[in-house]
Formats: C-alpha cells, sequence, structure tokens
C-alpha cells in the first residue's frame, strides 16, 4: 500500500495508495456515524412515546368509609387526551367537575403502559372491616377490551404507580395519598 515512500512513485502507485487511504476512512468513518446514529437513536427512543392508534381510557373511583358522608366520592378519568377529576355526594345526583386538563402523549403513554393485566378483579384486605378503610374501583379500556378491579383497602404496587403518574398532574389539594407499601393485609377471614 505505501510502497512508494521514500521514493520517486508512478502515477498508478500515487493513484493506488491515496485510494486505499480514501477506502479505509471512508470505512471508518460510515462506522463512527452508524455507531453514533444507534446510540442516539436507542436514546431518543425510550423518550418517544409509543405511537398508538388504540382507544385508552381509565377512570378510578375512591372513597374512604368514615368519610364518605362528607367527601363523597373522588373519580379520575383519563382518555386519550384528557384527565378530570370529578366528586360525587351521596346528597345530591350530580357530581361537582374538580379539575379538567390536557394531557401530551407522552404523559398519556406512561400511565397507559403500567400493566394490570396480571392482576386479580377483586382484592379484599381482611385486616379492615368491610364498613372501613379506603375502597377503590378501576376500570380500564384498551380499544374493546375493559378490565375492572376492585379493591377494598388493598394495596398493589400497580395501583401506587398510576396514582404517582395522576398526582404528577393534579393540583396538590386533589392529589390521592394511596395506601402504604407497608398496610397490613395478610390476615385471614
Amino acid at each position: 500500500m505505501m510502497e512508494c515512500i521514500g521514493k520517486v512513485c508512478t502515477r498508478n502507485e500515487l493513484i493506488g495508495t491515496h485510494f486505499m487511504m480514501t477506502k479505509t476512512t471512508y470505512t471508518l468513518t460510515i462506522f463512527i456515524l452508524t455507531c453514533g446514529l444507534l446510540a442516539f437513536g436507542q436514546d431518543n427512543a425510550a423518550k418517544r412515546p409509543k405511537e398508538s392508534k388504540s382507544k385508552f381510557s381509565l377512570s378510578i373511583s375512591t372513597y374512604n368509609h368514615a368519610e364518605q358522608m362528607f367527601n363523597g366520592v373522588t373519580t379520575y378519568n383519563l382518555t386519550d387526551s384528557l384527565l378530570t377529576v370529578r366528586e360525587s355526594s351521596m346528597w345530591s345526583e350530580l357530581d361537582t367537575l374538580l379539575f379538567s386538563k390536557k394531557l401530551d402523549d407522552n404523559s398519556i403513554y406512561q400511565i397507559e403502559s403500567i400493566q394490570l393485566d396480571s392482576l386479580k378483579d377483586f382484592y379484599f384486605n381482611y385486616c379492615i372491616m368491610a364498613t372501613s378503610g379506603n375502597e377503590y374501583f378501576i376500570s380500564k379500556t384498551v380499544d374493546t377490551i375493559t378490565q375492572k378491579i376492585s379493591l377494598h383497602h388493598y394495596y398493589e404496587p400497580q395501583i401506587e404507580k398510576i396514582f404517582e403518574q395522576i398526582n404528577k398532574h393534579v393540583p396538590d389539594k386533589l392529589k390521592h395519598d394511596y395506601l402504604a407499601k407497608d398496610t397490613q393485609q395478610d390476615c385471614k377471614p
């Protein structure tokens, strides 16, 4: 390749040497650019919301037995673009809209991607009387499939994740303080 170093080279030797260096430089440049693009693409893919054409909605209604008479039932509704918080009272047939906010696709995706498929339909904490504690009624619809889950004062990590995401978008007075991870729930009926 570099046979003409230190001597007078013919035109063909110079062209051959230049071609070999150009080919090596070109290959190395393409390799470096490809690695850079792959690394950049991987980083952006994690931040980008999944392109989803599915119809999505989530509803969580919650109340505390002891406080229901005064505070009513709070319902967090999420559609493919809107988060609303409503309150209904046992003294009125109408519910009150407390909050409404349009959410960006990434925020919706963060909530939609929390998997509830492995959860059972019903959880009951026998350590708390049936007329005490917090009740949670969850309905998640993706396309035409609806999943409903009821929890009686029962801690479930996936539900905590949903409330963590919702709480990022609501005012402090409407943030829901979900049950603690160490909630006793191992009592037998």
